[in-house]
């Protein structure tokens, strides 16, 4: 049994119920009125963040399909890790939904594939952490370049120093 090309063929079948599954696991991480709105409109200019959360798990599926490349599967997943990483996520609780999609899928597939899809599912899972842990050191670095930028122009003003230059700030 190949099982590479029946996890495909199983995906491919039920893709549309499996991406709106995930989707609708992926928005209950949300307090509820925020899911509410969330799933109710998938239009990028009247709901961005529920459009960018679709079309991420989207292309996170359509990786599954390939090659599973890490770069490609952290490409592919960071605009929905990029949210939760500015959100009031835990690390567990901002990946965490990645593994829903193991539930999903075991509705669906055969028994046989449980296994080497779970592999896969933990790939992603790996990659959406990797991901993460980028964007929140980003952030820090942020936050402590305009803490740097504060204290200096409060000295300046003070007349305690000099002008700091740009590169001196990071």
């Amino acid at each position: 049994m190949d099982f590479q090309k029946d996890i495909k063929k199983s995906l491919q079948t039920n893709k549309k119920k499996i991406l709106d599954q995930w989707f609708d696991a992926t928005i209950k991480t949300y307090p509820s009125e925020t899911a509410r709105v969330l799933g109710r409109i998938k239009n990028k200019f009247d709901n961005p963040v529920g459009a960018a959360t679709h079309e991420s798990l989207e292309a996170v599926f359509e990786e599954i399909l390939k090659e599973m490349d890490p770069t490609a599967l952290e490409d592919a997943i960071d605009p929905i890790i990029r949210i939760r990483a500015v959100q009031n996520f835990t690390p567990a609780s901002a990946v965490g939904f990645v593994f829903d999609l193991k539930e999903i899928a075991k509705k669906i597939m055969a028994p046989e594939l449980h296994e080497t899809f779970d592999r896969r599912v933990d790939t992603i899972a790996l990659a959406a952490f990797n991901r993460y842990m980028r964007c929140r050191e980003a952030i820090f670095l942020i936050k402590a370049t305009e803490a740097k930028k504060r204290i200096h122009s409060a000295f300046e003003r003070a007349g305690l120093v000099t002008e700091l230059k740009e590169k001196e700030l990071f």
